[in-house]
């Protein structure tokens, strides 16, 4: 049976064929992903350390098939020159994705700002992870338009970028100060789970990346009693 929050999504998302909301499976199993990493107000990156840490607890009780993978969504410019957290994040064995190179609205870029600050983002986590491809894409604020998506589309032809646009499931409630607290957060994902959901959290303060580290403890928790799978968003692309 389709719950409500899957039903809203699956219309949504006929809306905006361009984007990936959901992956469509009856499979027990969602995606995690974590917005806006790392923190700009931590050089040392403790912040993000906790949500890893808060993950590797978990999966400390699993087996290692069905250990909890997420896709970190990547600030550039908040990548300190000292930093190995991206090292760190994939030794975990989470992957990265491009969240470009400010938190802010990419849509209100002109085309050509645009694909400068997305090929710039896309270089230095490159460089940084020493990947040959970055897959996934996902805009500030979780706005995008035609004109983002023709450059895409160029960066793909002349750089071979073949990225996928991906927005979530949900609409996030933990960037207000209001509405994060970590056990109002595990409440609202609860009712907004559902086979082949994206979800996503934020790190994009210290304070706010330290909510999601104690938000997912519980979250994470809850998925496995209810029997859900855990994953990146190419496990679920590809997988599922």
């Amino acid at each position: 049976m389709i719950n409500f929050s899957q039903g809203l999504v699956e219309t949504v998302s006929r809306l905006f064929p361009d984007a990936i909301f959901y992956k469509k499976t009856t499979e027990k199993v969602v995606a995690l992903t974590i917005d806006d990493a790392p923190s700009y107000d931590d050089p040392d990156d403790l912040a993000t350390q906790l949500i890893l840490d808060a993950i590797a607890r978990h999966n400390s009780q699993l087996s290692p098939s069905q250990q909890v993978r997420a896709t970190f969504f990547i600030i550039s410019n908040h990548i300190e020159d000292h930093s190995d957290i991206l090292q760190k994040i994939i030794d975990c064995g989470h992957e990265v994705g491009n969240h470009g190179i400010a938190d802010s609205t990419h849509a209100w870029l002109t085309t050509l700002e645009f694909e400068k600050q997305l090929k710039e983002a896309q270089e230095k986590l490159l460089a940084l992870t020493g990947k040959s491809r970055i897959r996934w894409y996902r805009p500030g604020r979780g706005i995008y338009n035609r004109q983002m998506l023709k450059a895409v589309e160029h960066l793909t032809e002349q750089e071979d970028y073949d990225m996928k646009l991906v927005l979530a499931s949900m609409i996030p409630v933990d960037t207000y100060d209001l509405a994060n607290h970590p056990r109002l957060t595990a409440w609202y994902v609860r009712q907004l789970v559902f086979p082949g959901a994206i979800l996503v959290f934020h790190a994009g303060s210290a304070k706010v990346a330290r909510q999601t580290a104690t938000a997912l403890e519980m979250i994470l928790d809850e998925l496995a009693k209810k029997n859900y799978r855990v994953v990146s968003m190419s496990e679920l692309w590809d997988l599922y």
